[in-house]
């Protein structure tokens, strides 16, 4: 059982690095780097979900507050459209809401894979 919640948090975390990559490069690549409240909002959550969901690969059991606080960035990265006025820019309207449901969603089930192993511990 424990086999399963550690491959739970691995893929999870796994795919908020991937998550935290597109967010560094989806103003490049989405054409919105000259908005560089959102460009700039992208790369810094963007390198900090990428760094803690890698930190959270390698010490599964021991760094579940890693997955917490990626949680609350993609609840930040879903609301930062409506906070930087550009809920209007479908790119990044849309690359904000995805990449941050999928790094909520992804910490969140990390997160909590983690906790019912440490309590059936």
């Amino acid at each position: 059982m424990a086999d399963s919640r550690s491959t739970q948090a691995t893929l999870a975390s796994g795919v908020n690095v991937v998550a935290g990559i597109w967010l560094i490069v989806a103003p490049f690549v989405l054409g919105f780097s000259v908005m560089r409240d959102s460009m700039w909002n992208g790369i810094v959550v963007g390198s900090i979900v990428a760094v803690l969901a890698a930190l959270r690969l390698w010490q599964t059991w021991t760094s579940t507050w890693l997955s917490w606080v990626n949680a609350l960035l993609g609840a930040w990265m879903i609301a930062s459209p409506w906070i930087y006025f550009h809920s209007n820019v479908t790119a990044v309207l849309w690359s904000d809401i995805v990449a941050g449901a999928v790094i909520l969603v992804m910490a969140i089930w990390s997160a909590l894979a983690t906790s019912r192993w440490e309590r059936a511990a």
